[in-house]
């Protein structure tokens, strides 16, 4: 069952880079982690076009909360530049 949920995962990033070609051309995400406290923090840098960088921490943010949802875990965020929580 492993092999094949890495298949799919393989196939699913083939499609995003599909869907996302021409969008950004290049940059780097940066991850920090401690698995034992439950904490990360991700900073994207050098991202080319820099403009796309709103719009990519906004689909991260999607993408996390509703991976969240299918474990069952609470989201709530805040978001800075709209300057008030946001309970997902």
């Amino acid at each position: 069952m492993t092999e094949n949920w890495q298949e799919q995962a393989k196939k699913m990033v083939e499609q995003g880079k599909q869907a996302a070609a021409g969008f950004v051309s290049g940059g780097e995400m940066v991850i920090d982690a401690d698995p034992e406290k439950g904490f990360f923090r991700v900073k994207l840098r050098n991202v080319n076009p820099a403009e796309a960088v709103s719009q990519i921490t906004t689909g991260f943010c999607w993408l996390l909360t509703n991976s969240a949802a299918m474990l069952n875990l609470q989201v709530k965020q805040y978001i800075e530049n709209q300057g008030e929580k946001n309970n997902g």
